[in-house]
């Protein structure tokens, strides 16, 4: 008997509004930041956000 392999599903990455972000238990820290930087009309994903947070931390500062 032939034994299939069964293949994962790829990972699918879900873009999420600013709103929904924002009432994110993940992001309950840095809501601030990215309430400043998000727009309203536009919608991100996780890494997406990750990366936003990243780079305005690491910014020097005048």
């Amino acid at each position: 008997m032939d034994k299939k392999k069964i293949k994962e599903p790829e990972e699918i990455e879900v873009a999420f509004s600013k709103e929904q972000i924002l009432k994110s238990s993940r992001y309950v820290d840095k809501r601030d930041i990215l309430n400043a930087l998000l727009e309203d009309d536009k919608r991100y994903k996780l890494k997406e956000v990750d990366t936003f947070i990243s780079d305005f931390l690491k910014k020097e500062v005048i």
